[in-house]
């Protein structure tokens, strides 16, 4: 899992109008302090499996209440955070299976 993710989510995010700026998006979408993104990079690691999770459960949650409310313009926002949660997903799975397929854990 790589930081520019989160980069591209939050920038899809800020396109769309649902967030203003990064500090924001690390707040209200991830969970985390306004300078995640930040130390992230610092320390060159990636986003953390629960950041990722929370952000995924927002994007399903609001992908949902937007189709709910029926108009194109929501329609689009939802495949647009639906796509999101798909890219959070899968780096949720690839780091799942990085863990389970590790050598010292297959002997357990």
């Amino acid at each position: 899992m790589s930081v520019k993710l989160l980069e591209h989510m939050r920038d899809e995010l800020i396109s769309c109008g649902a967030v203003q700026n990064t500090p924001e998006f690390c707040e209200a979408w991830l969970g985390r302090s306004e300078g995640y993104i930040r130390t992230l990079r610092n320390h060159g690691t990636g986003p953390s499996v629960e950041a990722l999770a929370i952000c995924s459960h927002k994007l399903g949650h609001y992908a949902g209440r937007l189709r709910d409310g029926g108009n194109g313009q929501h329609l689009r926002l939802a495949e647009q955070f639906d796509r999101l949660k798909t890219l959070c997903d899968q780096a949720i799975a690839e780091h799942a299976e990085r863990v389970w397929r590790a050598p010292d854990r297959m002997t357990a």
